[in-house]
């Protein structure tokens, strides 16, 4: 763990703002082309397969064995992170990871209906529930996301956004490296 943390750490020094997911099929391929469906988007839009420029006016769709990855070069507000939940749902596994050059992260998970989330710096629960009661599927690594925070006693032992892009490599098996960024892949149009 301490590994893929630390590959995930050298990684991001060469990033500033990104959202990224990953949703698996439990059974069968889900295909970019259903993904474009499943996003309520065009296929008439879509453009590619080809090496295209990371652009902040597009979703970069992967096709990485018989899921989705979705990059999108901006944080997204809104519209935008609405759209890629549309992927999650029953008969799929989908991570949603995002941050900015400030540090702010978000992570979000969803196991068919079963669904946890954290928010960095602050993870903003409800009165009277701890941050961690909100991890859903993501409970068992409570431990690797807690030491990503500040606290009375110490500072944060792990970059957050590295233990969470460890936290979706472990779960799915999808790496997210220069390799898979720099692979030809299909884009979206999306307005800013």
């Amino acid at each position: 763990m301490d590994g893929i943390v630390a590959r995930y750490g050298d990684m991001l020094s060469h990033l500033d703002t990104i959202a990224y997911t990953v949703t698996l099929p439990d059974s069968g391929v889900l295909s970019i082309k259903d993904a474009v469906g499943r996003l309520g988007a065009d296929l008439a839009t879509l453009q590619g397969p080809d090496e295209l420029p990371r652009s902040t006016g597009s979703i970069s769709l992967y096709q990485v064995g018989n899921g989705i990855v979705t990059l999108d070069w901006v944080n997204p507000g809104g519209d935008r992170t609405e759209m890629t939940e549309r992927l999650a749902g029953q008969g799929f596994r989908h991570w949603y990871v995002s941050f900015d050059i400030e540090g702010n992260t978000s992570m979000y998970a969803r196991y068919g209906q079963v669904e946890g989330y954290l928010h960095h710096p602050d993870p903003d629960p409800p009165p009277f529930t701890r941050w961690a009661d909100h991890l859903g599927p993501l409970s068992p690594y409570i431990d690797l996301l807690a030491s990503g925070y500040d606290s009375e006693d110490a500072e944060a032992r792990v970059d957050i956004i590295a233990a969470c892009l460890a936290v979706v490599e472990l779960e799915s098996g999808v790496r997210l490296d220069e390799a898979l960024m720099d692979s030809p892949c299909s884009a979206l149009p999306i307005p800013l």
